[in-house]
């Protein structure tokens, strides 16, 4: 029997990316993912973690221990949710966790879209 849902397009996502230069990324990673794993679960992957949100949305997060083209090393994050709203939601939630939790200064997360 033929897969009917590959033909139906995916909705329009809102994408936004940002980095966050932090000593020992790899480190700030797992307290990031222990937090998140109490409040909303992760899903592991290969270079990084996926967080999604209930209502929609979620956010990647993955180190890069050299730099790259989009600043140095430490942890890059993409947002993609359904609509510029959702997006929005998310970018708060992680901009609270990197002042509040990491420690990084107020704006330290600067977002662009990714599309």
């Amino acid at each position: 029997m033929a897969n009917t849902f590959s033909h139906v397009p995916e909705g329009a996502q809102e994408r936004s990316s940002a980095s966050l230069e932090v000593d020992d990324p790899q480190g700030v990673l797992e307290r990031i993912m222990e937090e998140a794993n109490l409040h909303r679960g992760s899903l592991r992957e290969q270079d990084g973690y996926t967080i999604p949100f209930r209502e929609g949305g979620s956010v990647r997060i993955r180190v890069v221990p050299e730099g790259d083209q989009d600043g140095g090393a430490g942890l890059r994050f993409v947002v993609s949710a359904p609509t510029a709203e959702r997006r929005d939601y998310i970018q708060g939630k992680v901009s609270e966790l990197a002042t509040g939790e990491l420690g990084a200064d107020e704006g330290a997360l600067a977002w662009r879209s990714a599309d």
